[in-house]
């Protein structure tokens, strides 16, 4: 019996303990509110792991995973792809406009240097060839 309840402990996961400001879990794409992943910035991020037709609709959430209430249309300045698969960053919703792909595994700390550009993205598409 105690060895039932020191197996009970040891098998009880804890709360997440970080934003993924340093990192992104694999089956995701991310995107932070600030340059360079939120360095040095406010932690404001939104993690995906389908397509978004309109951003409008999502909030950032801050370093303890709650939302912010703030919209994070034509807000992103970086992205980092683990979601398996190309994702494309639209300037509008519906996927269109301007737009910038990104393979699986990018890191983008700088969305100005993209044709979708710095706060500008409005739709995210995931796909898998």
């Amino acid at each position: 019996m105690a060895l039932a309840a020191a197996a009970a402990l040891v098998a009880v996961p804890g709360p997440a303990s970080a934003s993924p400001r340093a990192t992104c879990a694999a089956g995701r794409v991310c995107l932070y509110a600030s340059f360079d992943f939120n360095r040095g910035e406010e932690d404001r991020w939104h993690d995906f792991i389908g397509d978004d037709s309109d951003l409008s609709d999502n909030i950032w959430l801050d370093g303890d995973f709650a939302g912010t209430g703030q919209s994070m249309d034509d807000e992103a300045s970086s992205v980092r792809n683990r979601a398996g698969c190309t994702v494309t960053l639209w300037q509008y919703p519906g996927y269109t406009g301007a737009h910038s792909t990104f393979a699986d595994g990018a890191n983008d700390g700088f969305l100005a240097n993209n044709s979708v550009g710095n706060n500008r993205a409005s739709s995210l598409d995931i796909w898998c060839a």
